[in-house]
């Protein structure tokens, strides 16, 4: 198994100074002479004009910039079909974009910039860093990628993206804090040690855990919904500290290092099979789960294989069911908002667990359903 380490000093900021830019006027004239996944293979200012561009400039050494994927991943499948691209800009060689791309997805437009016509009409030479251009070709903002939402690109389409003066971010930063600060330190390595798992505060540690568990857990889903193809290692050491606000990013970020270091991918899949659907009764007078204050936040002080204590809504309570039996469990309930659970129960009983439920006016009903799976599998060299 390789072995990961990496501990990171960097600043969270947009580059350096952006001499000649300004919001408003049109963007600097460029083009990008080859175009990854796209339904063109070249592009430029004057044939993307009539088109809302967001020009994401990134880099596979850059881990903000990896860790942002998922983010820009979920932007551009939701301006399909809309008069919107975004463009994913590096100057790195087409092999490092291949290479990289068998262990991440990125569904945007990939520009291959190797003659940085587009990095220097920018002045992008930090990572990472994004510009927003209008239909009519005038630069509107300098936004750092993670910041960029559905809305700016929606009001841009429509004309209603008001144009922000371009500041530098970076410099500002800097000014503010004297000095850059760590955004996250990670490890991936051998197991070693007793047993361990915990998340929380900016900081996630799996001890001597199997890579399924570990994936579980970062992917946030159960265990069984893992399926592991590849045997790559039986268990490992993962660990991860940042500060809370960064903790998404950086987590993120972990999981493209821990599909790199092993060699592996990981997939969404989705199958149907046999599950329990927690329902309401129907039965004349069955009572009902009891609702959370309005302004409760939904916090489990307590969960796990034989409890559940605090508040939550459906689709969590289901989650928490779900753990230690033997099949999924999907909410549908159609109840929204959240509950008060206060719930203990003998693991993998399932008598006893249904008991309480019908207390709560609640059942397990056997059924078939399309759940969500992960499938981890080796990357071909």
């Amino acid at each position: 198994m390789k072995i990961l380490m990496m501990a990171i000093a960097m600043m969270i900021g947009a580059g350096p100074a952006r001499a000649g830019l300004v919001a408003g006027e049109m963007a600097p004239k460029f083009r990008i002479d080859k175009v990854l996944n796209a339904p063109v293979t070249k592009v430029s200012q004057a044939s993307l004009k009539g088109k809302v561009v967001f020009l994401d400039f990134w880099a596979t050494w850059c881990p903000p910039c990896v860790a942002s994927l998922p983010h820009m991943n979920k932007l551009a499948k939701a301006m399909k079909g809309k008069p919107v691209v975004i463009i994913a800009v590096t100057d790195e060689p087409t092999d490092t974009i291949k290479d990289f791309l068998k262990t991440h997805e990125i569904a945007s437009w990939i520009g291959i910039d190797l003659e940085k016509y587009a990095v220097k009409a920018f002045k992008a030479n930090s990572r990472p860093q994004g510009y927003l251009i209008g239909r009519d070709g005038k630069l509107l903002a300098h936004i750092n990628p993670t910041a960029l939402t559905e809305k700016d690109l929606l009001d841009a389409a429509a004309g209603k993206f008001e144009p922000k003066p371009i500041i530098d971010q970076y410099e500002t930063a800097k000014e503010s804090t004297g000095t850059a600060k760590t955004y996250f330190e990670m490890k991936i390595t051998s197991p070693e040690g007793k047993f361990k798992m915990s998340s929380g505060g900016g900081e996630f540690e799996t001890r001597s855990i199997p890579l399924a568990y570990t994936i579980a857990q970062l992917w946030d889903v159960q265990d069984d919904q893992v399926i592991v193809d590849s045997r790559t290692v039986s268990a490992l050491n993962v660990y991860l500290k940042t500060s809370y606000e960064n903790y998404d990013q950086a987590k993120e970020l972990l999981k493209s290092a821990l599909q790199s270091s092993l060699g592996i991918k990981v997939t969404p899949e989705q199958r149907e099979t046999e599950v329990y659907l927690l329902s309401l009764s129907t039965a004349p007078g069955a009572p009902r789960p009891k609702p959370a204050a309005p302004d409760a936040r939904l916090v489990l002080t307590s969960y796990g294989a034989g409890g559940m204590v605090g508040t939550a809504d459906m689709d969590k309570a289901a989650s928490v069911f779900w753990i230690g039996m033997d099949k999924p469990v999907i909410n549908d309930t159609g109840l929204k908002g959240g509950y008060e659970f206060d719930m203990q129960w003998k693991y993998k009983d399932k008598a006893e667990l249904e008991k309480l439920l019908a207390d709560q006016g609640l059942a397990l009903v056997p059924g078939r359903r399309t759940v969500d799976f992960l499938r981890v599998t080796p990357v071909k060299p």
